[in-house]
C-alpha cells in the first residue's frame, strides 16, 4: 500500500512541481499547473525511456532535481476564485469517488489495461526503453503510459491507476472554472460535473488504466486555458446574479505581453497532449487552431500549433523513423511499410466503427443503459436534447460546437469511451438551459439510476462498469495473486508462459494475453506484420488438405533474362499470393541464390518469402488486387530462363498475370501473358510451418483451443505436435504453450 501511493503521488508531484516552474510568476489554478506539468513530465519521460533510462532510480534523479527546483523558483499565484460546490453535491462526489478510489486501489482487471496500458510501461522497465520491435500498441501515441511508467516502477499497476484517477477527479473543479469563465451558474456545472462523474462508463476508466478519463481533463483544462487567453473580446453573457471568474495571468494578450506568449503556448500544449493521450485526440488541437484562425488572429493560431508541435511531434517522428509512416499504426495505405499490414487495419477498423446487430434507433438505449455498445452514460443521456436551449447563448454555441466536433470520433469507433469528450461538453450545455428546479432534479436522477447497486436491478449482464467494491485487495488484505486469479483467465495463462519458458525467450501468441503481468517477450498475432505472417504460415498449414493450392506455370523460348517480372495485368477482388518462385532453363532447375535481390509493389518488405524454399510461407499483397501490381527478382547477372513455376493459393483460372524479362540491354519483354494453372496436389507442410516460427525466433507458441478465433489453428496442433515438430509444455484450460 506504501509503495502504491508512494508511486503515484510522487508522480504527481513531479507533473504539478514541473507546473508550477513552467507557470512561475503567473497565476493559474492548480488544475491547469498539474494538467501542463503532466505533460511537460510525460514527454520527459518520453525522451528517457527513448534513450533505454526507463529505471526507477532515473525517476527519483528527475523527482528530486524537479522538486527541489519548484521549491527555489516555482512561485505560485493562483489567480481564480476557489471552486465552492454544494454540500449537497460533496455527498455524491464522495460516495462516487469512495467507491472509485477503491477500485483504483485494486489490480488492474480490464482487457485493455492488462494489454497495453500498463502492459506497456511493464515492458518499458524491464527492457529498460522501448522495445526493438515496433507493433500496434507500441506505435501508438503514448502521453499517458509514461506517467504509467513512473507511477508503475514504484507501485506496480494501482500506483498508475491511481495517476490517472487523479486527473479523473480534477476534472470537476474545471466544470466549475469553465462555467464561470462563459458565464454559466455553479449549478450549471454541477449538472454536468454530476453527469459525467457518476457515468458508469466515465467511473470505470476513471478508477482503471484506461486513458479516456485523462483525455477529458486534458481537453476542459485546454478550454479553460484559451478562454483565459480569448481570442476575441473574452466576455460572454452573464446569468442574473452570477459573475464571470476574474481573469488570470496565463496569457491574456496585450501588445508585447510576455504572458500572452505563454498563455496560448499553454493552450497548444495541453490540446497537443490529447494526441498525446489518444490517437482520436488530434482533433482536439485541430479544432483550437481552426477556431482561432477563422477569427484572424494568426499570431494566436501559430503560437497554438506550435505548444500542440511540441506534444505531437515526438510521436510523430519516432513512428516515422520506426516505419515509414508517422501516423502509425493506421493510414498504412497511405504510408506501406514493413510494421503493419493494410488488410489487418481495414479489418480492424471495420469492426471498431461497426455498430454490429445494433440499429441507429437503438443507439441512444445502448448508451444510456443497454451497454451493447461497451459502457453507459446514465439517464441524462437523454435529457441532452433539452440542451440545445443553450444556443441561445454564445457560450452554449461554442459547447454545442466543441461537442459536435468531439463526437466525431465516435464514428470510427463507436464504443462509448470516445463520446466522453461530447458528453462532458454536452453536459455544460444541457445544465446552461436547465432551470433550478430541473437541474436539481436532473442531478438526483442520474446520481440515485447509475448508483452500482441500483444498476445491478435491472441490468443484471456484466456490462463495461464497476460491479464490486474490492476493499480486500485495495488494503492489502488479500494478496494481488489471488485477486487475480479469481477475476482474470489471462493472469493464469501468463504466469503459466513464466513457467514454461525462460527469461530471454520470445512467445508467438495466438490471443491477447496480460502483458502486465508477464515478464516475457510475447508477441501477439494480429500486433504487427510479422506475426500476422506466422499466423498466416500456421493458418496455411494447419488447412493444406482444405486450401487449394496451383502450379502457375510460365514458359517462353529459351533466352538470357537478368530480371524476372510477374504482373498482374488487372484489378481482382481478392489477393495476390505466392509461397514459392521456381525458375528453369530447359527441364534444369535454377536455385535461388542468395544474390538474387526481389522487389515489387506492393508489401515488397515480405518478397524474400517467395523464394525462401519453405512452401509454408508465403509472399501476399496484404490488400486487394490493382492493376499493375508486380514481383521482381533481380539476379545480377543474366540467367537462360525458358520457364517459371508460381506455386500460389490465388484462383489462377479467374485472373490473369503477366511475365516480362529484362535483357542484358536494359530491355523489358514480354515473355507470356496466358501462363497454365495446375492444381497441385495437398502436401503436409506442418513441419515446414514450425521450421519458419524458430527461424523468426520463436521458441514457444501459445495457442488457444476450442472454438472462435484462432481456437480452429489450436485445435489442430494440440494432440499432434510432433507433426509440427513442437511439444507441449503447459496446458491450463483452453490455452496450450508448445515449444
Amino acid at each position: 500500500m506504501h509503495l502504491i501511493l508512494f508511486g503515484a503521488v510522487f508522480t504527481l508531484a513531479i507533473a504539478y512541481a514541473l507546473g508550477c516552474l513552467l507557470l512561475r510568476e503567473r497565476s493559474a489554478p492548480p488544475e491547469i499547473r498539474l494538467a501542463l506539468g503532466a505533460a511537460a513530465e510525460s514527454t520527459i519521460v518520453f525522451f528517457l525511456v527513448l534513450c533505454h533510462l526507463a529505471h526507477w532510480g532515473t525517476f527519483v534523479a528527475l523527482g528530486v532535481a524537479v522538486l527541489a527546483a519548484a521549491w527555489r523558483w516555482g512561485r505560485q499565484h493562483w489567480g481564480a476564485d476557489p471552486v465552492r460546490i454544494p454540500r449537497a453535491a460533496w455527498v455524491i462526489f464522495a460516495a462516487f469517488g469512495g467507491w472509485y478510489l477503491v477500485n483504483a486501489l485494486a489490480p488492474e482487471t480490464l482487457a485493455d489495461g492488462i494489454t497495453y496500458h500498463l502492459g506497456l510501461p511493464a515492458e518499458y522497465l524491464r527492457v529498460g526503453g522501448f522495445p526493438e520491435r515496433p507493433g500496434f500498441y507500441e506505435l501508438i501515441p503514448q502521453g499517458m503510459e509514461m506517467l504509467y511508467t513512473v507511477a508503475f516502477a514504484f507501485g506496480r499497476h494501482a500506483a498508475a491507476k491511481l495517476v490517472e484517477f487523479a486527473l479523473f477527479v480534477a476534472t470537476i473543479p474545471l466544470f466549475f472554472r469553465i462555467a464561470r469563465r462563459i458565464g454559466a451558474p455553479d449549478l450549471a456545472a454541477l449538472v454536468a460535473a454530476v453527469f459525467y462523474f457518476c457515468a458508469p462508463v466515465a467511473g470505470l476508466t476513471g478508477s482503471s488504466s484506461y486513458n479516456d478519463a485523462a483525455g477529458v481533463f486534458f481537453l476542459l483544462a485546454a478550454l479553460y486555458a484559451l478562454l483565459q487567453n480569448p481570442v476575441t473580446d473574452g466576455t460572454f453573457p452573464r446569468f442574473p446574479g452570477r459573475t464571470v471568474e476574474k481573469s488570470d495571468n496565463l496569457g491574456v494578450e496585450k501588445p508585447g505581453n510576455v504572458s500572452s506568449v505563454t498563455g496560448f503556448l499553454a493552450v497548444g500544449v495541453l490540446a497537443g497532449f490529447c494526441y498525446a493521450i489518444k490517437l482520436p485526440g488530434a482533433i482536439v488541437p485541430a479544432g483550437v487552431v481552426v477556431y482561432v484562425a477563422v477569427q484572424r488572429r494568426w499570431r494566436a493560431a501559430i503560437l497554438i500549433a506550435a505548444g500542440a508541435a511540441l506534444m505531437v511531434a515526438p510521436w510523430l517522428v519516432r513512428d516515422l523513423a520506426l516505419t515509414g509512416n508517422p501516423f502509425a499504426p493506421l493510414m498504412n495505405s497511405v504510408f506501406p511499410n514493413s510494421a503493419m499490414h493494410i488488410a489487418t487495419e481495414q479489418e480492424l477498423a471495420g469492426n471498431l466503427r461497426s455498430l454490429g446487430t445494433i440499429s441507429p434507433a437503438q443507439v441512444p438505449w445502448e448508451l444510456a443503459f443497454g451497454d451493447r455498445l461497451t459502457g453507459t452514460f446514465g439517464p441524462l443521456f437523454f435529457a441532452l436534447p433539452l440542451g440545445l436551449w443553450a444556443l441561445r447563448k454564445r457560450g452554449g454555441r461554442l459547447l454545442w460546437s466543441g461537442a459536435l466536433l468531439l463526437a466525431l470520433p465516435w464514428l470510427t469507433n463507436t464504443g462509448a469511451r470516445f463520446l466522453m469528450p461530447s458528453i462532458a461538453l454536452a453536459g455544460l450545455a444541457l445544465g446552461m438551459a436547465l432551470p433550478r428546479p430541473l437541474a436539481w432534479a436532473a442531478i438526483a436522477l442520474q446520481a440515485v439510476l447509475c448508483w452500482p447497486h441500483v444498476l445491478d436491478t435491472w441490468e443484471t449482464r456484466y456490462s463495461f462498469r464497476l460491479h464490486e467494491f474490492p476493499l480486500a485487495v485495495a488494503l492489502g488484505r488479500e494478496s494481488e495473486a489471488a485477486y487475480l486469479k479469481r477475476h482474470v483467465d489471462d493472469y493464469g495463462v501468463a504466469k503459466m508462459i513464466e513457467h514454461a519458458t525462460p527469461p530471454g525467450s520470445r512467445t508467438l501468441a495466438l490471443l491477447t494475453v496480460a502483458n502486465a503481468y508477464l515478464e516475457r517477450d510475447v508477441a501477439v498475432s494480429w500486433q504487427s506484420a510479422e506475426a500476422d505472417q506466422l499466423l498466416d504460415t500456421l493458418r496455411l498449414a494447419s488447412l493444406y488438405t482444405a486450401s487449394p493450392a496451383f502450379d502457375w506455370r510460365a514458359t517462353w523460348p529459351e533466352q538470357p533474362v537478368r530480371t524476372l517480372r510477374f504482373r498482374m495485368p488487372a484489378a481482382y477482388d481478392g489477393e495476390w499470393d505466392i509461397n514459392e518462385v521456381q525458375l528453369f532453363s530447359g527441364d534444369y532447375r535454377i536455385f535461388n541464390s542468395p544474390q538474387w535481390t526481389l522487389s515489387g509493389w506492393p508489401n515488397h518488405w515480405e518478397a524474400p518469402l517467395a523464394i525462401d524454399g519453405n512452401l509454408a510461407t508465403r509472399w501476399r499483397t496484404w490488400e486487394t488486387v490493382r492493376a499493375g501490381m508486380y514481383m521482381d527478382i533481380e539476379m545480377g547477372h543474366p540467367q537462360r530462363l525458358s520457364s517459371a513455376v508460381l506455386v500460389t493459393h490465388t484462383p489462377v483460372f479467374r485472373v490473369p498475370l503477366e511475365v516480362y524479362g529484362l535483357d542484358p540491354q536494359d530491355r523489358w519483354h514480354l515473355l507470356t501473358k496466358a501462363p497454365q494453372a495446375i492444381p497441385r496436389p495437398p502436401q503436409d507442410i506442418r513441419l515446414e510451418a514450425g521450421r519458419a516460427l524458430r527461424n523468426a525466433g520463436y521458441r514457444y507458441l501459445l495457442v488457444p483451443t476450442g472454438s472462435g478465433g484462432n481456437a480452429p489453428v489450436g485445435n489442430l496442433i494440440i494432440g499432434h505436435e510432433a507433426e509440427w515438430g513442437m511439444n507441449a509444455w503447459a496446458t491450463p484450460g483452453d490455452f496450450t504453450c508448445c515449444a
